[in-house]
């Protein structure tokens, strides 16, 4: 039986994950909205021989597939950070503490820093920096995905 609670919870968490790389894969293409609805085409290759072997192409345009359909290779830099987010606040809550905005704000710089872990080489000199150091805007942008994270781990309570 505890398996099976560990199961569900570990299920519950990667469904958490997506719905979070979802939400930032969408945020990251709304900028490039054209008026019919549609996302400026960003063709791309990938290297997911099971997704290609499903789609028989190897070419995907990633703007206008939704999260859920894109191979993954291309699920990415959302889905690292959102398993990054969703790991503070499962971190935080199995040690009892309380994910208000002093965890927030501490979450924001692991976000940050695991980010310039895998991005250091070609990172903005704006956002090549400790989190400490950032523009409030750099720093907010980190934020707003634990605040994404913790809204989608409190509707799933």
């Amino acid at each position: 039986m505890n398996e099976d609670i560990i199961s569900t919870s570990e299920q519950q968490k990667q469904q958490q994950i997506a719905e979070l790389g979802s939400l930032l894969h969408d945020e990251s293409r709304g900028s490039q909205k054209q008026e019919d609805g549609t996302f400026e085409p960003r063709m791309k290759k990938t290297k997911d021989q099971d997704w290609i072997d499903k789609n028989e192409i190897e070419d995907i345009d990633i703007a206008n597939t939704s999260y859920n359909e894109l191979p993954e290779d291309w699920k990415g830099e959302n889905k690292v950070s959102a398993e990054v987010a969703m790991n503070q606040i499962y971190e935080a809550i199995s040690q009892k503490k309380d994910i208000g905005d002093t965890f927030i704000k501490d979450a924001g710089s692991v976000i940050h820093d695991k980010w310039l872990e895998r991005n250091k080489d070609w990172a903005s000199v704006e956002q090549n920096k400790p989190y400490s150091e950032l523009s409030e805007e750099e720093k907010d942008k980190d934020r707003a995905i634990i605040k994404k994270a913790i809204e989608i781990y409190n509707g799933a309570k």
